[in-house]
């Protein structure tokens, strides 16, 4: 039963950005239209314990936070409020390999505005996108050695920004194929308390900014109602501080959506 507790309490263990990408296609809702779907892939992870470098290394109970990209998922609805506006909002969640749990962990509001329309017999659409996005999670391990019991509690906060562009190709009603560059900006605060009996000492990682850029590559197939959108997003992200290497990372994801 401890076992099972402390897995849930861990199943919010990551920091996984709201990505943007696996891309849904620009350019097919029309005025009125909502699109729902829900996606699973490797998010980018924003922070891990070492970033707040107050331990010389990181327990090994904690090595498997230490980790640039986390096996994720999002609910996301799309509105299309005009001729060229659309509204979206995201539910970010979080699974562990083991348990499989999906965890709230934050979300996402922004909106879409169309620059240019799919003709009816198919072809180029093209939609600049952004996204206001917050995220908080932590992550909590238990210690015990020689008789002496330690629990260790990270907290992490993120707000941030995306802006992707979004270029879709529809080649017929069934298949389209989507590209996307995007830009992102966090701002990560994290604090780390390690508790010994009654007595709690923390650690704080104040407000610091994350960077990436990257480039996402979908396909859409439509079978009747439903869309299933496979896709992948490589990005160069930074993490917390000055003294990390910027890294690239590789993002495979599946969404599943249907309209409404």
């Amino acid at each position: 039963m401890n076992r099972a507790l402390l897995a849930l309490s861990c199943c919010a263990c990551a920091l996984p950005a709201v990505s943007a990408g696996t891309f849904l296609p620009a350019g097919d809702l029309a005025a009125g239209d909502l699109h729902a779907s829900i996606s699973l892939e490797a998010g980018r992870v924003l922070a891990g314990p070492s970033d707040i470098k107050d331990l010389k290394a990181t327990p090994p109970e904690a090595q498997q936070y230490e980790v640039s990209t986390w096996v994720s998922s999002d609910l996301s609805l799309r509105w299309q409020a005009s001729e060229r506006v659309t509204l979206e909002g995201q539910l970010k969640l979080t699974n562990p390999v083991v348990p499989f749990t999906p965890m709230v962990v934050g979300g996402a509001v922004g909106a879409r505005v169309r620059l240019r329309h799919i003709p009816p017999t198919g072809g180029f659409a093209l939609e600049v996108g952004a996204r206001v996005v917050g995220i908080s999670a932590e992550q909590q391990i238990d210690r015990t050695s020689g008789g002496y019991s330690q629990t260790d509690v990270w907290n992490y906060r993120s707000l941030g920004f995306e802006m992707p562009l979004i270029a879709t190709y529809r080649v017929n009603p069934i298949f389209a194929i989507t590209a996307s560059p995007f830009l992102r900006a966090y701002w990560i605060r994290a604090w780390h308390d390690k508790i010994v009996l009654l007595t709690t000492t923390q650690s704080v990682l104040q407000w610091t900014p994350v960077l990436s850029a990257g480039l996402g590559l979908a396909a859409a197939v439509d079978v009747g109602p439903v869309q299933l959108s496979p896709g992948v997003a490589v990005e160069l992200a930074t993490k917390p501080g000055p003294d990390h290497a910027t890294h690239f990372l590789f993002e495979p994801g599946i969404a599943v959506g249907t309209r409404f």
